[in-house]
């Protein structure tokens, strides 16, 4: 029984401009487009999805969305009231209370913004943990990665599609043929 092999080739896009023309040559190629994954930020989401239709497009939380925010801030706000009222009865135990909330908010809002969000994505696809922490650090100043899983037939022209632009930010391929 033969076991198909498949890669995953996969490279930061420093613009629009290059993630567009990488996309341009793997059309070419006859890459299908649900094969093109692209993670990018919230921001840049809509550009990435116009600019590049048939492609996958994830983003990459780097902060709070409003929603996020809103619950946090009526979280604080409730908890903020029942250390008054728990104050008016004892106002040690309401004073305890709001400071260890508030330091608790403070270090959780803190430790969600160090936490390396891309290269979590990464790893949940079950990537090796040395190309998800070259492509973390190249995405701080790129635009958008972009990961193509293409069979083992397509490997040449792929790569070649990735390595024509020296523009891409690490570069990189993996050989994703399962162990049994």
């Amino acid at each position: 029984m033969a076991v198909p092999r498949y890669y995953t080739i996969g490279a930061v896009a420093p613009d629009p401009r290059s993630l567009k023309a990488l996309d341009e040559r793997l059309e070419d190629l006859g890459v299908p487009g649900e094969s093109h994954l692209v993670f990018t930020r919230r921001r840049d989401a809509p550009l990435v999805g116009v600019t590049l239709p048939g492609a996958r497009a994830e983003t990459v939380e780097s902060g709070l969305s409003r929603t996020q925010w809103f619950e946090l801030f009526s979280t604080y706000l409730g908890v903020t009231a029942v250390s008054v009222l728990m104050g008016a009865v004892h106002l040690v135990t309401g004073l305890v209370v709001q400071g260890v909330m508030t330091v608790a908010a403070v270090a959780g809002l803190v430790l969600y913004h160090r936490r390396p969000q891309l290269e979590k994505k990464i790893l949940r696809l079950g990537l090796p943990e040395r190309l998800a922490e070259e492509w973390q650090g190249a995405f701080v100043g790129g635009f958008a990665l972009s990961l193509v899983t293409v069979p083992a037939d397509f490997f040449e022209g792929v790569q070649e599609a990735f390595l024509e632009d020296p523009e891409l930010l690490a570069p990189q391929a993996i050989d994703r043929r399962p162990v049994g």
